[in-house]
């Protein structure tokens, strides 16, 4: 799957982009416990209600937001706007020295999270036919994976260095991602998947 990404010719861009920005959000994820461990002396618990406040929140943007704006703008317009305030969003985490300011901080990335999630995938969806729909959404999840997969091996070393650095390099990759969106990829090329032979 992650071999035939590549030779998808009008999809390459928004794969690139979903992976930078799976890559980027999981670097938050599975290291935020770390920050709040190291800053904060949270216990289990408390992550745990944290993760949870986080979630309430993304439910809220994708069942909330989301709908009312996709009737107004486009999934590209979002998308925009969303992968580059939650880029600018991330390193706001590491300014409080009161865990209590994090509760402020977080539902704006929860949204943010929860508007670039489905509108990256309705993008991808937009660029499939329908007989190849399902195909190219199950490559997609197979990217987001490999995004899922590469931050533990990697930011374990990075968080050893300082506790703040995974969140920092979330907040890159993300506008990476972002940057990518909005430099390369083309909305208005009109042909759907096709696979280079």
């Amino acid at each position: 799957n992650l071999a035939k990404a590549f030779r998808m010719t009008n999809l390459r861009t928004m794969f690139l982009v979903v992976f930078l920005l799976t890559l980027g959000f999981n670097f938050f994820t599975q290291f935020f416990q770390v920050f709040l461990i190291e800053k904060f002396m949270f216990t289990q618990s408390q992550i745990g209600d944290l993760f949870a406040y986080i979630g309430v929140w993304i439910a809220i943007a994708q069942g909330f937001v989301t709908r009312p704006l996709s009737r107004k703008f486009a999934p590209r317009t979002i998308l925009s706007f969303s992968a580059l305030c939650l880029g600018l969003t991330l390193p706001l985490l590491i300014l409080p020295n009161m865990a209590w300011v994090l509760f402020l901080i977080l539902p704006f990335i929860a949204v943010f999270q929860g508007l670039t999630e489905p509108n990256s995938t309705s993008i991808v969806s937009e660029l499939s036919d329908a007989t190849s729909q399902g195909e190219v959404l199950g490559i997609k999840q197979s990217i987001q994976s490999m995004g899922m997969a590469i931050p533990p091996i990697v930011a374990g070393f990075i968080s050893g260095i300082h506790h703040t650095l995974p969140i920092l390099l979330a907040s890159l990759i993300t506008l990476i991602a972002w940057g990518t969106f909005v430099g390369f990829f083309r909305p208005e090329k009109p042909e759907k998947f096709h696979e280079v032979s």
